[in-house]
Formats: C-alpha cells, structure tokens, sequence
C-alpha cells in the first residue's frame, strides 16, 4: 500500500525538528503495517486555523488524483484546527478512497466509530485555540495595563525590551518581561513637522510628496521581508484614517501622550474564511497616559484635530449631498473600466477621483516623486467608455483571426482526443476490477461472513467504484464546427450589448470585458505642449470560449490584435 505523510506546525518561533518528530511517528506506524511511503507534505511556521497552506493544498489535490492510498499525521490537530475544516477533509478522503489515519491520536477512518472519535476530537482541538486565546488576551491585558507594548512598530518611536534585573530564562540569560516604547529623536522631528503642515493647512497628498521628494523613510521602511518596485514611501492614506478608531498618523494619540488599547479583535468570516477587523465598543478599550512618549504639544495637537474633524465633516456632507454617486468605502467599482484599467508606468490600478475622473491611484495617494510614479494624467470617465468600446467592437476581434481561432481550437481538440482515450480505456479496465472484487464481497457476505475488514473492504471498493465510473463514462468531444457554431455572429451580438448596459448590468459586463482584453494599461505620452494618455487593447481569442457559453476547454491565446488609441 503507498501511502503519504502530512506534518505542520504553526508557530514560527517553533523548531522546524518538529517537522521530522511528526514525520517519525508516521514512519514507525508504517513500518509496523509494511506500507511504503510514497509522499510527504508539510507546511512550516502556519497555523491550523487556515487552508492557505501550500503543502496542505498540494495533498489535497494528490488525494483527489488517489497518487496514494492512505494518509499518516501525527494526530489530526496537524491537518486543521477547524472543525468544519476537518470535518470536510475527512469527508474528502473517505470519498476518494483513501484511508486517513492518526498516529498518536488513534482515529482511523476504516474504523466503524471513528466519526464520533474525529468529531469529538476537532472539537477539543478548536477549544484549545479558544483557551489559549484567551490566556493570551489575559497575559497581554496584564502587560497593556504596566504600560509595556503590545503592538508592533509604531512612527516616532523605537522598541526597547525591558528584563527581570533578578530572573533568568532557561539560558541563563536575563528574563524579559516586557517591551516599552522609547521616542526615536529623528522621526519624531518628522511627527511633529507632519502635524505643524498639516495644520497649517496643506493637505495630507502634499505632505507625503514633499516627504517622498526629500527622501524621508517611510513607516515601512523599518519592516523586513517586505518588496517595494521603487523602495518604501509614504501614502496620503496612511496620514488622514479615520477619526473615530483612532486610525492613521494623525490621529494617534500615543502622539498626545495617551496609550489606547484592546480597540479592536481579528475574526475569520465564516462565508469567506478571512480574517476581518471587528472593532470593540468604546467601553471595553484600555486607555493609559503616558506623558513621556508625548511627541505633539497640546496647542499643535489640538490645532491639527480640529482641522481633521472639519474636513471630516465636509466629506461626510459631501457625500450625502451626493446620494448614490457617492463612492462608500468597501464598495464594489460601478463602472464599466472600473478595475480594469493599469497605469503603464506604476502598474497600479487606475482609479475614479475627483468624482468623475480616472488616475493613477499611486500618484493619488503618495504624490509625484522619483520614489513613486511620474503619471498625474487624469481623463473623464465617459471619454474612457466612448473612446475604448469603440474598437472592441468594431476592429479588436476579426473573421481573420476568428479563422485562426477555430483552427487552433481544432488541433487541441485533436489532442484532446488522443490523451483522452487511454485514459478511458484504463479507467474501464479498473473499473471491470472493481466490479468483480464488489460482488466478491458480497458474495462473501451472503455466506454470512460480515466482519469489520469485510466492510471497509466494500465501502474503499465502493467509493473506488464511483472514482471511475464518471471517467468511463465521460463524453468525447464535440467537433468544432458544432462546438462554435456562428462563434463570430454571437460574440459581435455579445460586444454591441456593451455600450448600452445598465447599472445592475456593469458588474456582468465588466467580467466580459476582462474575459476579451484583460487589463488595459495606460501610457503617458506628449506631442509637443500637448500631453496625453495611449491605451493599448490586446484581444484575448482564449476568452471568447467561456462568453460564448462553453467553458469546457482552456486555452492560451493565439493571437494579439494591438491597436493604440490616442486621445485619452
């Protein structure tokens, strides 16, 4: 029997020896039963609570492709913490066929009781994430209380463990206790000079593109692993936040001298499985002063708040003077470009500003410097619309490459059907197997021997059965001359709809249009005195298939039609 192991842990403050430790026990248990391992997967430093881990992924898909027949783990807190999670994966590996066992905890999927045993153990798994997070809430509580610091980096100020001067951890080193913040000279000059602008009355886009032009690190400048295009710089959005939280540079009031903690608490959404922000009622937040991380007097604090609540108040007048053309945060785009256009200089998305205008959404957030991005082109949205659909619909796509189209969709179908057919014929063939051992178990049954190995043996064969009798029974397919019938009539009725959509329409036809041309990017360019921006249109034959109502192959482009249009 070949079978696989799977080892994760989650901390990455572990050690990655209890990789090889979990890799032990499966190898001992498969030793004492003479299987031979085939497959090993793992995942380092990631926690169970998530299925965003590669090697867990990868087993995934190999178990649904039966590369093995049985799968080890140490014990089955390794596989998830979820308890929906494990439930699934159980269920996933007794519909593949395949034997999920527990070395240290005793669950066996081939055991009759081991749904009751696995239940009862993911449950105990995930209240030991609750406990412990609890513990954790407790001991941080504790530590947020003695004024030490719970958070990571935070502007203007740098972090400095304190230690236990009697205490020592197990290295005979000095214990540490805690972590306090101590005022970083250097960029609290910066703190202040942020909220003196800012309060004088020059916006927060200003103010970052003067930061970016004089070559201030940024925030993220102190945080490792982290890959900047042009090196870290500082974004508008990360000055203004938002008032009521707390959020962005200028209204931390650590500044102020006041310590705010416990405002708010990470949650997986059930329906996505992200974790999300929850913010926590005012009550339940600890608040401390510290008056000797003050970096802000009180007159230029209270000058540069009052300046934030009225333009806070503006933007929310604004905005309900607006009604429904007023964009809300965490909305979807409403409009048919929306999300689909690039900037060719940064590669970052165009986006709706001044309300009726597309810009580069670096360039809006962290102004013009030779750290962000050059391209302050802004252009109407309604030109965007007129002047973009004009050739998609009428010159991106043509009978010419149409023809190339179908004769490259015939050769992959011609292939198609050679690799498809040996792997039918050897699917019948097992499944012919299959069939004969099924009504030899029960024929064995029918002479009264029903024993616990008797019923694995029928469900595993059972469950090998319905593997194959979807691949035995799959259709050839169609020609192409019935696969595309009229391709071109219908894809020119598809594109001409696209000018005259709806707005509960914008979102189905904006997936067209990432379907035809993908991202657009848009490229500044001059004539003379005369700025503008080019669009180039790459048509994608590939996702005509799926708008065409048969999504049954994938295929690379064949052809690119360019075509540059001025004027933007």
């Amino acid at each position: 029997m070949n079978v696989a192991c799977y080892a994760r842990y989650s901390s990455e403050h572990q050690k990655e020896s209890s990789i090889t430790d979990q890799f032990r026990n499966c190898e001992q248990w498969a030793a004492r039963e003479g299987w031979t391992i085939t497959a090993r997967y793992k995942d380092q430093a990631l926690s169970g609570t998530t299925t965003e881990r590669p090697g867990y992924q990868q087993m995934l898909k190999d178990a649904k492709a039966r590369q093995f027949d049985a799968l080890l783990v140490d014990d089955f807190s390794r596989l998830s913490r979820d308890t929906i999670e494990a439930e699934q994966t159980r269920r996933r590996m007794v519909f593949y066929g395949i034997r999920l066992i527990g070395c240290s905890d005793g669950i066996d999927t081939a055991s009759k009781g081991h749904k009751i045993h696995m239940g009862f153990k993911a449950m105990q798994n995930e209240h030991f994430l609750d406990d412990l997070k609890e513990k954790i809430k407790r001991g941080m509580i504790g530590q947020a209380e003695r004024t030490f610091w719970q958070g990571g980096r935070v502007y203007g100020y740098r972090l400095v463990p304190e230690y236990d001067p009697t205490k020592k951890n197990c290295y005979g080193e000095p214990a540490k206790i805690g972590t306090r913040l101590e005022i970083d000279a250097e960029q609290a000059r910066w703190v202040r000079w942020i909220f003196e602008q800012y309060a004088d009355g020059r916006s927060p886009l200003k103010i970052v593109t003067e930061l970016n032009r004089r070559h201030v690190p940024s925030p993220g400048a102190a945080y490792k692993n982290r890959h900047y295009p042009n090196g870290p710089s500082w974004s508008a959005l990360a000055l203004h936040g938002e008032i009521s939280r707390g959020t962005g540079l200028l209204n931390n009031q650590l500044y102020h001298g006041v310590y705010l903690w416990n405002r708010s608490r990470r949650e997986k959404d059930p329906d996505t499985g992200r974790q999300v922000n929850i913010w926590r009622p005012r009550e339940e937040w600890i608040e401390e002063r510290v008056p000797q991380l003050r970096i802000v007097p009180d007159e230029l604090w209270a000058r540069a708040q009052e300046r934030r609540r009225k333009v806070s108040e503006s933007v929310a007048a604004l905005r309900a003077s607006l009604h429904c053309r007023a964009r809300s945060t965490g909305r979807g785009p409403k409009y048919l470009f929306s999300g689909l256009l690039r900037c060719g200089v940064c590669r970052q998305p165009f986006v709706i500003c001044e309300s009726t205008k597309y810009g580069c959404s670096t360039f809006r957030t962290r102004g013009e410097s030779d750290r962000t991005c050059s391209n302050g082109l802004k252009v109407e949205r309604r030109l965007v619309e007129s002047l973009l659909l004009a050739p998609i619909q009428r010159d991106l796509f043509t009978e010419e490459g149409f023809a190339v189209f179908k004769k490259e969709v015939a050769r992959l179908l011609a292939e198609h059907r050679r690799t498809q057919k040996p792997d039918q014929e050897q699917a019948a063939r097992q499944l012919k197997a299959v069939e004969r051992e099924i009504t030899a178990i029960m024929e064995a049954i029918k002479r009264g021997i029903l024993t616990p190995t008797t019923k694995a043996a029928l469900e595993k064969a059972e469950a090998e059965r319905a593997r194959l009798l979807p691949l035995v029974k799959a259709r050839p397919v169609e020609p192409v001359a019935t696969f595309l019938p009229n391709a071109i009539g219908r894809f020119r009725k598809l594109v001409e709809a696209l000018g005259t959509v709806t707005p509960q329409q914008v979102d189905k036809a904006r997936g067209i249009l990432r379907e035809l041309v993908g991202e657009i990017p848009l490229y500044p360019a001059s004539d003379g005195a005369e700025r503008y921006l080019t669009a180039e249109l790459a048509g994608n034959y590939a996702g005509v298939v799926p708008l065409l109502g048969e999504a049954k192959l994938k295929l690379v482009a064949v052809t690119r039609i360019e075509r540059v249009t001025r004027g933007l």
